[in-house]
């Protein structure tokens, strides 16, 4: 991979959602500006935060004149999707990093990124839709690790994102890990209602019209792993299935949310071809974790 020019460093516009996100903010905040790459600026959304998330923002903010942006409007987005969704929108910059709250980047995430964006865009052209994306480290609340790979702890694999209908059952696109182009974002907007998440709908979109979805073999984000998130960290193997199935109505809505979604893309209009797809790719999942466990 070849490093960007310095003295051509392109600008990265860094999108943080932000709800009651206090606790660890700070240290988010932290890791973004002990980047390698300096050349970024950061555009925040606050959903209602009760807590110091706001006064948070504005102390950075205020240390870094023309920096960090907090929008100022009162648009209630109701979750991290439509949070993100909505930034989306106000984004201007060429290349686009998405920021969750409570995170840490490791300090060559972005160098790491637009180097291998923009080498991509000089072999594909810069209208095509393209994001890369990386693995991560998953920590628990003090940063103590849990795994050294999110993908292996998730039972995926990037591998996923070389075909558009398996991608659509499962994703492997971790939206705290991935840089997009500006084609790639134009692309992906408006994320519909039915749109699990906005990494998982980019990412779908950006195969439905050909575009690229480059893996990067490496962790640049320590991700968080505590009582309001542990969710997205989950195992999702064997014990991950087994606690599902004691939920049938949770498992329903996942299923039903993940096909109307497929639906939408273009993945998938049979919702039974959708379901056995579905199995097996959970079958898939149970035989991984099971292999690592």
């Amino acid at each position: 991979m070849t490093l960007v020019n310095r003295s051509a460093e392109p600008l990265v516009e860094i999108l943080l959602a932000t709800y009651n996100g206090g606790q660890y903010l700070s240290e988010q905040l932290d890791s973004l500006f002990a980047q390698t790459y300096k050349n970024w600026k950061l555009l925040v959304h606050d959903d209602g935060s009760v807590d110091d998330t706001l006064e948070i923002v504005r102390r950075y903010a205020s240390r870094e004149p023309g920096k960090i942006t907090l929008v100022d409007d009162r648009y209630r987005a109701g979750g991290a999707k439509n949070n993100f969704a909505h930034l989306m929108s106000l984004a201007t910059a060429d290349y686009v990093s998405f920021c969750d709250q409570d995170d840490i980047w490791l300090p060559n995430k972005l160098e790491c990124s637009i180097a291998a964006l923009t080498e991509s865009e000089a072999r594909w052209g810069k209208d095509v839709p393209i994001a890369v994306f990386t693995d991560a480290k998953v920590v628990d609340a003090e940063l103590e690790p849990v795994a050294p790979s999110l993908w292996q702890h998730q039972a995926t694999s990037p591998g996923l994102a070389k075909s558009f209908r398996r991608l659509s059952i499962r994703n492997c696109v971790t939206g705290c890990t991935m840089m997009i182009n500006r084609a790639a974002l134009d692309n992906a907007l408006p994320i519909p209602d039915v749109a699990v998440m906005h990494d998982w709908w980019i990412a779908l979109t950006i195969l439905k019209c050909q575009g690229v979805l480059r893996p990067i073999g490496r962790s640049t984000v320590l991700y968080r792993q505590h009582s309001s998130n542990a969710v997205g960290a989950q195992n999702h193997g064997f014990r991950r299935f087994m606690g599902k199935a004691a939920r049938p109505i949770q498992m329903y809505r996942e299923v039903v949310g993940g096909y109307l979604m497929a639906k939408q893309v273009g993945a998938y209009d049979n919702p039974g071809e959708y379901v056995l797809q579905k199995t097996k790719e959970i079958g898939r999942s149970m035989i991984s974790s099971t292999s690592h466990e």
